[in-house]
């Protein structure tokens, strides 16, 4: 049951993200989330044997959940790395840790031998070296990467206000979560591989997932705060352009006809109000220099297209950072 949460919890993320998919014609958060799903999902028992049986039963089920949760927190890692720098590029140097994860967990996974469909891997396979391996592979990647997102961003929180702080403050904390979670699940394998080691008594499976729904919950509820904080900021700067858009309008018709100049730049109703609005302050300031010594613009205007210029590069800078 618990399982199954995770995996709805996932879901609904993912639901949120639409949106921003639509928009974007790709969302890496959006991808990030319909993988962890998908890991969630084969959690679950159930869900475990049938896909298990269905695809040889030799559990490669267990193969595809680990790659789909480490393919699941890397999209994330991603996302908020070039919402932080968004000039970084995933080249193949930078994707060498996701490479090389992805890589020994096949090994390992090959090196177990041949199984059979089980959802006790830990206590049949865990206490042999292999199997301890194949495991710790991907707990420990899982860990490292949580660690990362929640470096970056407690570090990013002064750069940010309001909804978009308390969002990123809630998936800094769920990852730090991940982050223990991971690191004490990896020693209690390695404790089931080595009998030198004592594994922490209380650190039973339902505390795990307990934990593992808390972390979920938390880098949830915050990507979706930021999402739906995202959504009402672009509304907002939709309907000020729309008043602005129609404030300028009048003026520049008045600036062209003072100075005699027709029309200075080519006109495109298919372009963004942005880009409209932008070349109607350009004819006025052509239209202002050509008039020469004699102003078309009363002082009142002169401090409102001012304004708006201001408002069009901060704004435009806004929503750069947070689509």
């Amino acid at each position: 049951m618990m399982q199954l949460l995770m995996a709805a919890a996932l879901a609904v993320l993912a639901c949120a993200r639409i949106p921003v998919l639509r928009r974007n014609r790709k969302d890496t958060v959006f991808v990030a989330a319909v993988l962890a799903c998908g890991a969630a999902l084969l959690t679950d028992p159930d869900v475990y044997v049938a896909v298990d049986h269905a695809i040889g039963g030799i559990n490669l089920a267990r193969l595809i959940m680990q790659m789909l949760m480490v393919l699941g927190l890397w999209f994330l890692r991603s996302a908020l790395l070039h919402a932080v720098a968004p000039g970084t590029r995933n080249t193949l140097l930078r994707r060498s840790p996701l490479l090389v994860a992805l890589g020994l967990l096949v090994v390992f996974f090959l090196m177990v031998g041949p199984t059979h469909t089980t959802t006790t891997w830990g206590d049949e396979f865990e206490g042999e070296i292999t199997g301890a391996l194949f495991s710790v592979t991907g707990i420990a990647f899982i860990s490292w990467v949580c660690g990362e997102i929640a470096v970056v961003c407690f570090s990013y929180l002064r750069r940010l206000r309001g909804t978009f702080r308390r969002g990123f403050t809630m998936v800094g904390t769920g990852c730090t979560v991940g982050c223990l979670t991971m690191a004490m699940m990896a020693y209690g394998v390695i404790a089931h591989a080595l009998p030198g080691v004592d594994p922490l008594p209380w650190m039973t499976p339902d505390v795990y997932h307990g934990l593992e729904l808390l972390s979920i919950a938390d880098v949830g509820i915050g990507l979706t705060m930021t999402a739906v904080a995202g959504h009402r900021r672009r509304v907002r700067i939709a309907r000020w352009e729309k008043e602005a858009f129609e404030m300028v309008q009048p003026i520049r018709e008045h600036a062209l006809r003072v100075a005699g100049l027709q029309r200075t730049l080519e006109a495109d109703d298919e372009a963004p109000l942005q880009d409209r609005l932008h070349r109607m302050i350009v004819e006025i300031w052509d239209a202002e220099l050509a008039a020469g010594g004699d102003s078309v613009l009363t002082p009142e205007w002169r401090a409102y297209l001012l304004e708006v210029e201001r408002k069009l590069d901060m704004e435009h800078a806004d929503l750069h950072r947070t689509s």
